[in-house]
């Protein structure tokens, strides 16, 4: 585990680094203006993380049953480099989410789940991918252990991940795609396919809120392919730019627990979540030219 935290304090040295130059050569050579279509390439994250995939770090804070989970992400953009109606970008992402549940009035730590690694996204036009190598890893909490009766295992894997996604008429966006474990701890089944949508109807939006719906569907070998559910409604604050900032969502699960050692236990959960997107002001701190 020490040299993954030493790949990822690199990897966040090297962006911080590299990004402000790699940004002034990106602007030099395009400085030609960008098309107004719907097709043309002007964002800057070139593909957007899937809303109601449970796996995908993000800051948020969320509430369902009895537990409450806290996440936080570290996305940051390395280098991209854009056409009129194409582009390409390599990043890094990094993340925790821990669980807590409650004993009486004892708040205990259940599980704590890391996450490094290496995206690299592409867009033409309405079709957007994403390839990702990154490993994961889950600590189970001592009281949880012992309220539980869990028996705690070293759960270790590393993973190669690639969505592909479309945007279609009506604020429509759709996506899926697989993703194999290519060295794993303990021995389990090492393919998931995964498939999902996301839907802005313009009629629930304004100028700085979005109305969305947003679902996700993965069945995965390790568990005998069964299928997990996330269903979330929500809605959506952005940016001058349009860039998110931050949502406010229901979340309706049924499938495996989020957390890597309790991969074999199964929820149905109804809760609440907010979510917020920090690589706006991260990469206005970090590209920032002086």
């Amino acid at each position: 585990m020490k040299y993954w935290i030493i790949a990822v304090w690199s990897a966040i040295v090297v962006a911080a680094l590299l990004a402000p130059c790699l940004k002034a050569q990106q602007s030099n050579a395009n400085s030609a203006p960008a098309s107004n279509s719907t097709t043309s390439v002007t964002d800057d994250v070139l593909f957007q993380p899937p809303m109601a995939d449970q796996t995908e770090p993000a800051d948020r804070v969320r509430y369902g049953g009895s537990e409450i989970d806290f996440g936080l992400a570290l996305p940051l953009t390395v280098y991209t480099s854009l056409g009129q109606n194409s582009g390409w970008q390599i990043g890094f992402l990094g993340g925790i989410v821990a669980g807590f549940g409650s004993e009486r009035t004892t708040l205990y730590l259940k599980s704590a789940d890391f996450h490094a690694g290496i995206p690299v996204s592409f867009r033409k036009g309405k079709w957007s991918a994403r390839f990702q190598f990154y490993h994961v890893s889950s600590h189970l909490g001592g009281d949880y252990a012992v309220i539980s009766g869990f028996q705690p295992f070293h759960y270790s894997r590393e993973v190669v991940q690639a969505l592909v996604a479309y945007d279609l008429p009506h604020h429509l966006r759709i996506y899926g795609g697989p993703r194999v474990l290519v060295r794993t701890y303990p021995q389990v089944g090492r393919w998931t396919l995964q498939a999902g949508s996301e839907w802005f109807p313009p009629s629930l939006s304004g100028h700085h809120w979005k109305f969305y719906l947003a679902d996700d569907f993965q069945t995965r070998q390790e568990v005998a392919w069964q299928t997990n559910i996330s269903v979330e409604p929500g809605i959506q604050w952005t940016t001058g730019k349009g860039e998110p900032v931050a949502r406010v969502e229901g979340w309706f699960y049924s499938g495996q627990e989020p957390f890597g050692e309790l991969y074999a236990r199964r929820e149905r959960v109804v809760g609440a979540q907010v979510i917020f997107t920090l690589e706006p002001a991260l990469k206005s701190i970090i590209l920032h030219r002086h």
